[in-house]
């Protein structure tokens, strides 16, 4: 696997992290272009509305090996800002701990070094749409949609996001 292939693995993986997290109880992950999780993955998008605060923490907040885990992640990204898999590992951290704004960071970083990753970008559109920012979540997922790397699957699930998003 190379470095690139690592970090998109990294990356994706946020992806099912955020919906485990917003979703408690449920079975699903949200769609992840390396195909359905065992569980099945949602039709269509939770609505912002319907899933809550992204990044709340939860009752009991993460575990002190998670803290930890994210506080190193952390730091080394700050020594390493353009290292891609020490970015991809803190952004699937900081999903984890609920700090989203500090996910979509590392991506853009990851973005910065190779613009054209169909993957970051449809990741950073599902992030911002958890927040609510849906005019930056629906610029990442037309920019991962005409990406040259998108895969069908990417497509797809791109196009799955934009129609949860409202009209303007």
């Amino acid at each position: 696997m190379n470095l690139r292939t690592g970090a998109a693995v990294l990356v994706l993986l946020c992806s099912s992290t955020v919906w485990a997290q917003q979703n408690p109880g449920q079975s699903g992950a949200i769609p992840m272009p390396a195909g359905p999780l065992p569980g099945a993955a949602p039709a269509t998008p939770p609505s912002p509305q319907q899933t809550g605060p992204v990044g709340a923490p939860s009752i009991k907040g993460p575990s002190p090996e998670l803290r930890a885990a994210y506080d190193e992640a952390f730091k080394l990204s700050m020594e390493k800002p353009a290292d891609p898999p020490t970015l991809a590992k803190f952004a699937d951290l900081a999903i984890q701990v609920g700090d989203i704004e500090g996910a979509i960071s590392a991506l853009e970083r990851l973005l910065l070094i190779d613009g054209d990753q169909a993957d970051v970008k449809l990741e950073l559109g599902v992030l911002y749409y958890r927040l609510g920012s849906l005019e930056a979540a629906r610029m990442y997922l037309e920019s991962a949609r005409a990406s040259k790397q998108a895969s069908a699957e990417v497509k797809e699930r791109v196009d799955t996001f934009l129609k949860a998003i409202p009209k303007k």
